[in-house]
């Protein structure tokens, strides 16, 4: 008779494994995968919640709208560094936009073909009260990208 342990062996790892983000509702600092990627920032947990954005940074916390986890993986790590960027620096969105292009840079997953795609998108958005219009949006990363 075989052992009924081997039965249960998948579903045991499973459980063991940690999930992506996706699946989850609160993330604990240190436990994020996104894309692949153990994303953290420092002591901040990161919630996975319906915004009205792909993400936003609040009072010792970054949420994620789950439609951030469809974009490819380099993005999903712009937005998420991006939010960590005012976690760290204030509300600046230059000075968060500027970090997360250079981390990614120096991280390795933001090659130039991510940047460029990334700068593509950035620079369809229309802007407001906090974002500047896309194409400057755009051309401000691309310096912080190219220095």
């Amino acid at each position: 008779m075989k052992n009924p342990f081997w039965r249960l062996a998948p579903l045991l790892l499973a459980l063991l494994l940690p999930q992506p983000a996706l699946a989850q509702q609160r993330v604990l600092p240190g436990a994020l995968l996104l894309a692949g990627y153990w994303a953290t920032c420092g002591p901040v947990e990161t919630e996975v919640l319906k915004i009205n954005d792909i993400a936003a940074s609040v009072a010792g916390r970054i949420v994620l709208n789950p439609s951030l986890f469809e974009l490819p993986r380099a993005q999903q790590l712009f937005w998420y560094t991006h939010e960590c960027g005012h976690q760290i620096f204030g509300p600046s969105e230059t000075v968060a936009d500027c970090w997360a292009v250079e981390q990614g840079r120096i991280q390795g997953w933001l090659g130039k073909a991510e940047f460029e795609q990334l700068a593509v998108v950035i620079s369809r958005f229309p802007g407001d009260a906090a974002h500047a219009r896309g194409p400057a949006r755009a051309a401000f990363i691309r310096r912080c990208y190219d220095r």
